[in-house]
């Protein structure tokens, strides 16, 4: 009851004192939703008042951030472990190495195992992890939370507070989860993209960043950008209710042994696609989650 009282009253000294003098008690569910909502009160006061944020607002934030990811490892997860990969080093030509860049051969790229991490700091263990409930409902309310699936940092002026905090709450958890599920140091995971984004039927995307479009095509993380080395996609909405389409597949080498399969009925394009390739799709659910290595072990498209 006391630390409820002290969360709920912003009081992220009471707090911290007791998670440390208790190591056996901690923030519940309904307790840390109950401090979130005072910190947007309270951002909220100030905002209309025209004062600075209270101190205790971003005190408060850290234990409500840590007590986030500690309910998130209570629920589902479905890992699958994979080699870490990256472009073969040696005996590749300069015209080899734009294959990094080129969709339609992507999937070609000689590989080796390791990782290229290019100035950055990752960890030798590479994986595809989904989290079935990695948000809950009340966090991806667009009626609590209007904009969010539209949001980007270069357009905040109209976006509320509420809106905006409860974007940085959802990359906190996937900065704590990437950490904890890679072995990292918090804070060597920077953000260095976050957005929402939307695919529109019958539209190209142009570029990141929240670009439209109704597909992405075959890419790898790391490839895009040297500064990706883990990656992680929020599903705001369900497929078949919400849309058409959207699998997010992960594209892999073919077992040599698995079994011939029968193209004939398909596109010449799906066939190319699919011809020595092992194509794992994730069917999205709102809240969901999938967070991944973002070397060549893990190409994917949607």
């Amino acid at each position: 009851l006391q630390l409820s009282t002290a969360a709920m009253r912003l009081d992220a000294q009471t707090v911290s004192t007791l998670l440390q003098s208790n190591p056996g008690i901690h923030l519940d569910e309904d307790t840390t939703n109950a401090a979130f909502r005072a910190v947007v009160n309270a951002v909220d006061r100030a905002e209309a008042r025209d004062q600075p944020i209270p101190p205790t607002v971003p005190q408060m934030l850290h234990h409500i951030f840590d007590a986030d990811l500690q309910h998130l490892l209570t629920r589902e997860k479905i890992t699958k472990n994979v080699t870490c990969m990256m472009p073969q080093t040696e005996g590749l030509t300069t015209h080899g190495l734009n294959y990094v860049f080129d969709d339609g051969e992507h999937k070609n790229l000689p590989l080796e195992e390791g990782r290229k991490c290019e100035d950055g700091n990752c960890c030798d263990k590479c994986s595809r992890n989904i989290f079935p409930t990695f948000a809950q409902e009340d966090e991806i309310n667009f009626d609590t939370y209007p904009g969010l699936n539209t949001l980007t940092f270069n357009e905040l002026e109209k976006v509320s507070a509420a809106t905006i905090i409860q974007f940085m709450r959802l990359i906190e958890r996937v900065r704590r989860t990437m950490a904890h599920e890679y072995g990292l140091d918090l804070k060597t995971l920077l953000p260095l993209q976050a957005y929402s984004r939307k695919y529109v039927a019958g539209t190209t995307q142009k570029g990141g960043g929240g670009g439209e479009g109704d597909f992405v095509t075959l890419h790898t993380d790391e490839a895009t950008h040297g500064g990706y080395h883990y990656s992680c996609v929020i599903y705001l909405s369900t497929q078949g209710e919400d849309f058409q389409g959207g699998d997010f597949v992960f594209n892999d080498p073919k077992d040599p042994d698995a079994p011939a399969e029968d193209f004939r009925h398909m596109s010449l394009e799906e066939q190319l696609r699919r011809t020595g390739r092992k194509l794992t799709p994730f069917h999205p659910t709102r809240g969901a989650a999938v967070i991944f290595s973002s070397g060549w072990e893990n190409m994917h498209e949607v």
